[in-house]
């Protein structure tokens, strides 16, 4: 603690300005302290949460401790040293903090909530729930934890719950744009793309400038066929509004890489309509990429990404080539040519595992949002897609076939976990995934694709093939919102997972399908 006059009027300035958001100011107000009087654990831990919320992870744990190993039970540098930990993905170490916190001070309601962040990540739905419950009866001014709750029950397909929940946060945080995101997703379940629509479209009416509002509607709007709109709003997706786009006939244009690979091979799609119009289409095409696109160029010129990107007079993402193009079509996706010496030696490897026809299956796709930093500079969100491990291997029991996993770096125990609802073998071939051109070979050969959306899905479409595609709820917006075939994947069937979160049903269709 502070007990010098001159080191109470530093500390005093320090948390005003920590108190009115200026970081800047007050992190060197508390050196200076901490220079004077080395044992002053406030000043650590408010240090810590400085770096917490600047997206400094292991500077907060570093400095966490100090304050801790001053006052050992102290409940608030506890939480503290959690949140710490759970910006660096630590979770389990996050959630032994938060627990040590509230054995302190059980009344503790940012304890609880911290507590109930963690479990959310850890998929720990019901401790997080209790946890959130539990936070707003010691605090019911907490109005995060009603907003983290509404959340949940969005993901449990308790929509009048949600709602309820939601128009409670949004008394308090009028301006919070994720409360209208999440509205919206609740209506969407509830009353359709038009009222989720509706939301996202009030609320920027206020809030003209909510880059995440605007790249939402886009997606909505995408996944209804709006597209000359859609591309509109989606082009708030990196957090600013759309740029004016340069003039392109006759010009020399460079295609930056824009988000994941399959959203490359996405937009590529487009890529020909602007060779027609350009003088000359080069892309920033990243290393992953570079041999699969080199045996069948979408563009006049492959770059390599570091490569200098002078000589061109208009360089621009490549996922902003349905705007810049003003595009209302859904072309055909990118052909992909596989390489004859990987099809000889995939055919030989398959024929070794096990009889044809052969299934493969892939359960997950992208990244957690979930496992991302609260308080990290953020881009977009990242996609994630997931099913259920067991479900899915259970459709597969019924194919007559080999089966193959797919999967792009499973998570420990999760291949013996599938061989073991599936009640046999399934071959583990998720190192393909390493190297695209043997990917794009291998899915060439295989007879039929069960799996989330991913970058495989798009050399099956590039490859004159299709999959069986399963799709969470709500859908990415190249699967639309309705309908067993997207106009982006023609002939690909797609299994939708209702707004009830009940995937059975569905499940049940799709052993069928695959079982005659």
């Amino acid at each position: 603690m502070t007990h010098f006059p001159q080191l109470s009027a530093l500390m005093d300035a320090a948390v005003r300005a920590v108190e009115a958001g200026d970081d800047a100011n007050a992190e060197p107000l508390f050196h200076r302290i901490l220079a004077e009087n080395p044992r002053d654990a406030d000043a650590w831990n408010m240090l810590a949460a400085i770096a917490v919320r600047n997206g400094r992870g292991a500077e907060a744990l570093d400095l966490a401790r100090r304050a801790l190993e001053l006052d050992r039970r102290n409940a608030e540098y506890l939480n503290t040293l959690g949140v710490g930990f759970a910006e660096t993905g630590q979770l389990e170490q996050a959630a032994s903090c938060f627990k040590r916190a509230l054995k302190e001070r059980p009344d503790y309601a940012e304890g609880h909530y911290n507590l109930g962040k963690v479990y959310r990540k850890l998929g720990r739905n019901s401790d997080a729930e209790h946890c959130y419950l539990r936070a707003r009866r010691l605090d019911p001014s907490k109005v995060q934890a009603a907003a983290n709750l509404a959340v949940l029950r969005i993901r449990q397909g308790r929509y009048e719950e949600a709602l309820a929940l939601l128009a409670e946060v949004r008394v308090r945080l009028s301006d919070d744009a994720s409360v209208a995101i999440n509205t919206a997703s609740a209506l969407l379940a509830r009353s359709g793309p038009e009222a989720a629509i509706g939301e996202l479209a009030s609320f920027l009416e206020s809030h003209p400038r909510s880059a995440t509002a605007h790249a939402e509607l886009g997606r909505l709007l995408l996944a209804e066929g709006r597209f000359a709109e859609g591309w509109i709003e989606y082009a708030w997706r990196h957090g600013q509004g759309p740029v004016e786009l340069p003039g392109f006939t006759g010009k020399r244009v460079l295609l930056a890489p824009d988000q994941g690979l399959g959203d490359h091979l996405f937009f590529l799609r487009f890529a020909a309509e602007l060779r027609r119009r350009a003088a000359r289409v080069a892309f920033a095409c990243p290393e992953k990429l570079f041999a699969l696109l080199q045996a069948n160029p979408p563009v006049d010129e492959l770059r390599r990404g570091g490569e200098e990107r002078a000589g061109f007079d208009v360089v621009l993402p490549v996922g902003e080539l349905p705007r810049l193009l003003g595009s209302r079509d859904t072309p055909a996706p990118l052909p992909i040519r596989a390489a004859p010496e990987r099809l000889a030696r995939w055919s030989e490897r398959l024929a070794a595992l096990g009889p044809p026809p052969y299934l493969g299956v892939t359960w997950r796709a992208g990244s957690r949002r979930v496992d991302a930093s609260e308080f990290a500079a953020k881009g977009e969100d990242p996609l994630y897609k997931e099913v259920d491990i067991a479900a899915l291997a259970f459709c597969a029991r019924a194919w007559r076939g080999t089966v193959l996993v797919l999967q792009r770096l499973p998570e420990r125990g999760e291949i013996a976990a599938f061989c073991e609802a599936l009640g046999r073998r399934a071959h583990d071939l998720s190192s393909a995934n390493d190297d695209l051109v043997e990917m794009a070979a291998l899915v060439s050969l295989i007879d039929e694709y069960v799996a989330v959306s991913n970058t495989n899905v798009h050399l099956r479409a590039g490859l004159d093939k299709t999959a069986r595609v399963l799709v969470p709820f709500p859908a990415e917006f190249r699967w639309m919102n309705a309908g067993e075939e997207s106009p982006w994947f023609r002939g690909f069937r797609i299994y939708r997972e209702p707004p009830s979160r009940d995937w059975r049903p569905v499940m049940d269709s799709l052993r069928y399908d695959i079982s005659r």
